[in-house]
């Protein structure tokens, strides 16, 4: 199972770090690690060692990752980030503002709303949470990091109301988290698993307008053809 990956774009690479549980590696400089690693979601916690293991493999120093991005705060993706924050990396962990809380260790704010459902205030409050980050940091939409060429963060409500999602512009890349998933074929996925959805149909409708070629999604493998095409249906 280690080292299962996949090119997406120059200096950008899938990990599947457990079974359909995919984890992003990109290199800052777009070869390898003399200008630091980034990885979007790193997993669950016990999917750790396999994603430093997978990083060894491909030639690269688990020491250079600099930043990690998680798309939101459920522990399949924020399993880890504690590791490489606390580690010889002493990776900065981010966020989107509306899940900072939660993985900083805070307990989570969940207002009664019409954007929420019993299932999902349920998972929320009483679901296993990945260690907690406290030095988190927490991101906007719109917001620009000067990683791997420029990546955007684009704020993608309905999985929870903090998810975000990070467009790649320069390589045509968009990794989306769980605002879709392609386990089997492309869907918006388990309705029960949404904290924010009455946001979804929205997302998925601005996804469809960005502007990508390869959309890679958190489980299952990448969409290379007709991605946006495809999206636009769902919508």
């Amino acid at each position: 199972m280690d080292n299962r990956t996949e090119q997406l774009a120059r200096g950008i690479w899938r990990v599947e770090v457990s079974t359909y549980i995919n984890c992003f590696v990109l290199a800052n400089d777009g070869r390898g690690d003399d200008e630091g690693l980034t990885i979007v979601d790193t997993g669950t916690r016990s999917g750790g060692p396999r994603l430093v293991r997978s990083l060894r493999m491909m030639g690269l120093d688990p020491r250079a990752v600099s930043d990690v991005l998680l798309t939101h705060w459920h522990p399949d993706h924020a399993g880890s980030a504690a590791r490489f924050a606390t580690s010889g990396a002493g990776s900065r962990v981010w966020v989107g503002d509306g899940d900072l809380e939660t993985v900083r260790g805070a307990a989570p704010r969940v207002p009664p709303s019409p954007d929420t459902t019993l299932p999902g205030r349920l998972l929320t409050r009483h679901g296993k949470r990945a260690p907690a980050v406290p030095s988190a940091r927490g991101l906007a939409e719109g917001q620009r990091l000067e990683v791997a060429g420029g990546l955007t963060v684009v704020a993608t409500p309905g999985h929870t109301a903090g998810h975000v999602a990070y467009l790649l512009t320069d390589h045509g890349v968009l990794l989306a988290g769980d605002a879709l998933f392609n386990v089997w074929f492309l869907s918006r996925g388990p309705r029960f698993l949404c904290t924010a959805l009455s946001s979804q149909r929205a997302t998925i409708e601005q996804i469809s307008h960005l502007d990508f070629e390869v959309l890679a999604v958190a489980h299952g493998p990448a969409i290379g053809s007709r991605a946006r095409e495809r999206v636009a249906a769902l919508a």
